[in-house]
């Protein structure tokens, strides 16, 4: 008679005895609460990766996240943008008429916040480290009509004296930080936050 072999003992791996603490119910008595299941996130840590994820995919038209741009540094990207145009200016001035020269100037003007390849950041914002961005935080990389309907008003003679004084009076009031060609065109001026540390 041969005997059959034993099959090897399975390791038994006891349940975590965690505590349940008790709710008092309506008719009452009490009934135990279940722990969180761990794989889930909270609602605050969910509205955090969503954050995270529209940060990393602004450049591809996501959702864009920042705090409204300071009047201080808005107007140091302004005056980076006016040397910049006027550097445009001189430089095709050489090459070409001066007419053209200055159309060439007035063309960065109105287009600097929609050009794909300063990734739709003049480059006033994008040494301050500003962005401008559509009411729903989109990009206006390509998007060519709430560009030239911010900026070209700028193109009128003096009224950027206007604008100015139209910020200034905002600063303290719910428009902050809109101009009038912000809200024509239904856009902001954002802080871009810095990248994440690798």
């Amino acid at each position: 008679m041969t005997e059959e072999p034993i099959p090897p003992a399975q390791p038994v791996i006891p349940t975590p005895n965690l505590p349940q603490t008790p709710i008092p119910s309506s008719e009452g008595g009490s009934e135990p609460v279940k722990p969180p299941d761990p794989g889930l996130a909270t609602p605050g840590e969910a509205a955090v990766k969503v954050r995270i994820i529209h940060a990393e995919n602004s450049a591809d038209g996501e959702p864009l996240t920042g705090s409204l741009a300071p009047f201080n540094t808005r107007i140091l990207a302004v005056l980076i943008d006016v040397v910049v145009m006027i550097g445009l200016q001189i430089s095709v001035s050489f090459m070409l008429p001066s007419r053209i020269a200055w159309l060439v100037g007035l063309a960065y003007l109105v287009t600097r916040d929609s050009l794909a390849f300063l990734g739709g950041q003049s480059i006033g914002k994008k040494v301050m480290k500003l962005k401008v961005v559509t009411a729903d935080d989109k990009s206006l990389v390509n998007n060519w009509e709430p560009a030239l309907i911010r900026n070209g008003v700028l193109a009128i003679p003096l009224f950027g004296f206007v604008e100015l004084v139209v910020l200034l009076i905002r600063e303290d009031k719910p428009e902050r930080g809109r101009r009038l060609g912000d809200e024509w065109a239904k856009t902001k001026v954002i802080t871009v936050p810095d990248p994440p540390a690798a």
